[in-house]
């Protein structure tokens, strides 16, 4: 009797024997139906292997995001205290600007004979002119569209200077005026009950403030401040036409010259701020 052929097996390997909870230990919960288990968590100072994120079509692969604590490397931009062009004049500025002050108001009672007479004549004429060349000269630097940017600068630079040198003069005109005793310090700082008069003590008192905020203008160029400084920079347009009327009524009659170059240099910036502020709120 034949006896069946048997096929030797191969037998199974030997499993690990599974490890046991250590003491103290919660066992692990067993994974839902589906769902892989999950890799046990990274060590405290070990760097995570984490493969960068799948992309969407079209957009760079992402990094993982950075771990609690870590230093970026990305340098940070420092935060701008101001234009660097108009810093906050220091104490030795203002220092010196009070003296300049104190020497212009002086410059009438310092001054005798022909020189005062010709600065009694001539100082509020050579401030009316240089203020206006100053107030038209700051409005044509503001149109980007229409001169170049050196052009521009100049235009700036010039209207600063023409700036000073209006408000010097406007100060020699009033130290000359109480000088003479053709009027009293504190009807010129006050007002004295005349129109044409009160009008360039009003014209003199805003010409300052203008200059003032021109000076501080990097203190006030940041968003919080910008209004303010245009408000009160912007004063000096009444301040002008107040003059121009101050000047034409209050002092010699004009020659009819002076008087129609006058109302062209007023209507022409009129013009001119007209244009700023439509364009201004067409954007």
């Amino acid at each position: 009797m034949a006896h069946p052929t048997l096929h030797p097996t191969t037998p199974p390997a030997p499993t690990a024997p599974a490890a046991g909870p250590r003491a103290g230990s919660a066992p692990a919960s067993a994974g839902a139906a589906g769902v892989a288990p999950t890799a046990p968590a990274a060590r405290s100072g070990a760097v995570s292997a984490t493969p960068l994120a799948p992309a969407r079509p079209g957009q760079a692969p992402t990094a993982p995001a950075a771990r609690a604590g870590a230093v970026s490397d990305a340098p940070r931009t420092p935060a701008r205290p101001g234009p660097p062009h108009t810093p906050a004049p220091g104490a030795r500025v203002v220092a010196t600007g009070m003296l300049a002050v104190a020497l212009s108001l002086s410059a009438g009672a310092l001054a005798g004979g022909a020189l005062q007479e010709f600065l009694d004549r001539m100082a509020g004429v050579f401030a009316l002119v240089s203020l206006s060349v100053s107030v038209m000269l700051g409005v044509a630097s503001v149109f980007r569209d229409v001169l170049p940017p050196a052009l521009r600068q100049f235009a700036q630079n010039a209207h600063r200077a023409a700036g000073l040198a209006g408000v010097g003069f406007l100060l020699v005109h009033i130290g000359v005026k109480v000088a003479g005793e053709r009027i009293a310090a504190s009807d010129a700082l006050l007002g004295s009950g005349n129109l044409l008069v009160d009008l360039g003590s009003l014209a003199a008192q805003l010409f300052v403030l203008a200059l003032i905020t021109g000076l501080w203008r990097g203190v006030f160029a940041t968003r919080r401040w910008i209004r303010p400084f245009r408000f009160l920079h912007g004063l000096a347009y009444a301040a002008w036409a107040a003059g121009i009327v101050h000047g034409l009524g209050a002092g010699r009659t004009p020659a009819p010259w002076v008087t129609v170059g006058y109302g062209l240099c007023l209507a022409a910036t009129a013009a001119a701020l007209a244009y700023r502020w439509g364009r201004g709120r067409r954007r």
